[in-house]
């Protein structure tokens, strides 16, 4: 068995973890995988505000929507997942 090794920079590897920890979570098997983009997009916003006036909250926030986006796409069924997504603009 051959296994593929990674070497990934520290803001991956903060997400990867935070990725293993929210995965971990009891409850984690309740929260829908539109909620996890959701939270990904919420995060990516607050990044946004906080690039110019504050570095370390940017990372932070962008590494939780690393986190959402990775654990959505890992729940994403490729044979499925067209069939359960409606398009917001017909939902108005």
């Amino acid at each position: 068995m051959h296994a593929t090794s990674f070497i990934v920079g520290s803001a991956a590897a903060r997400a990867l973890t935070q990725l293993q920890q929210l995965e971990c979570r009891e409850d984690f098997s309740e929260i829908r995988t539109v909620e996890l983009l959701n939270a990904a997009a919420h995060s990516c916003e607050r990044a946004h505000k906080a690039l110019r006036s504050d570095a370390a909250e940017a990372q932070a926030c962008l590494i939780h929507g690393a986190t959402r986006l990775l654990a959505a796409a890992g729940r994403i069924d490729l044979d499925r997942s067209a069939m359960n997504v409606r398009d917001l603009r017909s939902a108005l």
